[in-house]
C-alpha cells in the first residue's frame, strides 16, 4: 500500500513538471559550459593576441610582457580555472580595441540583436499562422498550392541578398527607409523582413502539418458530429494542440536565427553583437569574442527555456509525463 502511495506521490503532475523542468535547466547548463570551453580553446588555441594587439609592430620583448600580462604565461589549468572563475563572475577583461570591460559592450549591444531575432520570430509567426490557417480550412485548393509553392520559393532565399535586394528598393529607389545603422523604428523594418521571411516558411509547413493533423483526428470526428464548424475546430481546438510541437521548433530556431542575425547585421551595419564579433574576429579581441559566445548560448538557453516552460504550461501531456 505504501508503494502504490509513493508511485502516485512521485508520477502527480507537480512532481513530472518539476523533473522535466530541473532536466531543462540540466540541459541549459551544458550547453552554457560548452560554450565556456569552446571561448576558452579560442583564445588559447589559436595562438597569443599580443601581435594583433602591438599591430605587428611590437618587438619580441614587448610581446612577451604582453604575454605574462594576459597571463599566457601560466599553466594551462591555472589559465582555465581563473577562465572559468572571471566568467562565472561575468569579468572577461578589457577589450584593447575599445578600452571597456568586454561584458559591457556586448551587453550593450544585445538589445539591438534581440530586437532583430524577436522581430524576426514575430513576423515569420503572423505568416505561419496566418498561412496555416487558410491551409486548414481550404486544403488543395489553387491558391492553397500557390501558397505551398511560394513558401519553397521564400525558403530559398539568402538572408544577405534578401539584405541587399531590400536596401536596393526601399532605401535607394523609393527612399522609404534608412539603409544602414539603427535611427529609429523605421530602420528595424528590413532587418526584420530580411530575417523573417527565409524563416517563415519552416514555421507555416510545420504548423500546417500540425493543423492537419489535429483535422484527421478521432476527437474532431465527435466534435463535428456536436455541430462544430471546421472554422471552430480549427480556432477552438486545432491552434491549442498544435502549439506544443510548434513552440518548441520555434525556440529551436532562436539559433538559426543567431546565425542569419550575423550576415544581416553585417549588410545593414547593424550595431548588434554579429557586427560586435566580426570586428572583434579580425582584430582578435579575444576578450570581445569569448563574452559574445557566452552570452549568446545563455541567451539561447534562457528563450529555449522559456518556450519549455509555456509547453508546459499549455500542454498537459508534458505535466504528466506522457511525452
Amino acid at each position: 500500500m505504501k508503494r502504490m502511495w509513493r508511485r502516485r506521490r512521485e508520477s502527480a503532475p507537480g512532481v513530472l513538471g518539476a523533473r522535466y523542468v530541473l532536466s531543462r535547466i540540466g540541459q541549459g547548463l551544458v550547453v552554457v559550459v560548452g560554450a565556456i570551453l569552446i571561448s576558452f580553446a579560442l583564445a588559447n588555441l589559436t595562438g597569443s593576441p599580443s601581435v594583433a594587439t602591438g599591430g605587428g609592430m611590437l618587438t619580441a620583448e614587448q610581446v612577451w610582457q604582453l604575454d605574462e600580462e594576459y597571463g599566457y604565461h601560466d599553466p594551462l589549468a591555472e589559465r582555465f580555472v581563473n577562465y572559468v572563475t572571471d566568467a562565472v563572475r561575468g569579468d572577461f577583461g578589457q577589450s584593447y580595441r575599445l578600452g571597456a570591460p568586454a561584458l559591457d559592450e556586448v551587453m550593450a549591444a544585445l538589445p539591438y540583436t534581440l530586437l532583430l531575432v524577436g522581430g524576426a520570430l514575430i513576423l515569420a509567426l503572423i505568416l505561419a499562422v496566418a498561412y496555416s490557417l487558410y491551409a486548414a480550412l481550404h486544403r488543395d485548393t489553387a491558391l492553397d498550392l500557390f501558397l505551398r509553392g511560394a513558401l519553397v520559393v521564400m525558403l530559398g532565399l539568402p538572408e544577405f541578398w534578401l539584405g541587399l535586394m531590400l536596401i536596393l528598393v526601399f532605401s535607394v529607389n523609393l527612399h522609404l527607409t534608412p539603409a544602414v545603422g539603427y535611427a529609429g523604428w523605421s530602420s528595424t523594418i528590413l532587418p526584420i523582413v530580411s530575417l523573417g521571411l527565409p524563416l517563415a516558411p519552416s514555421f507555416a509547413r510545420l504548423l500546417r502539418s500540425e493543423l492537419l493533423d489535429v483535422l484527421d483526428s478521432d476527437f474532431v470526428v465527435v466534435l463535428r458530429a456536436k455541430g462544430l464548424s471546421d472554422r471552430a475546430v480549427v480556432l477552438r481546438h486545432g491552434l491549442l494542440n498544435a502549439m506544443p510541437a510548434f513552440i518548441t521548433f520555434a525556440a529551436l530556431q532562436v539559433g538559426y536565427l543567431v546565425g542569419g542575425t550575423l550576415v544581416v547585421e553585417a549588410v545593414f551595419a547593424w550595431p548588434g553583437i554579429g557586427s560586435l564579433m566580426l570586428s572583434a574576429v579580425t582584430g582578435r579581441d579575444i576578450a570581445v569574442v569569448q563574452a559574445c559566445v557566452i552570452v549568446l548560448a545563455t541567451s539561447y538557453v534562457i528563450l529555449n527555456l522559456i518556450a519549455d516552460m509555456v509547453v508546459l504550461l499549455i500542454d498537459p501531456r508534458v505535466r504528466l509525463g506522457r511525452i
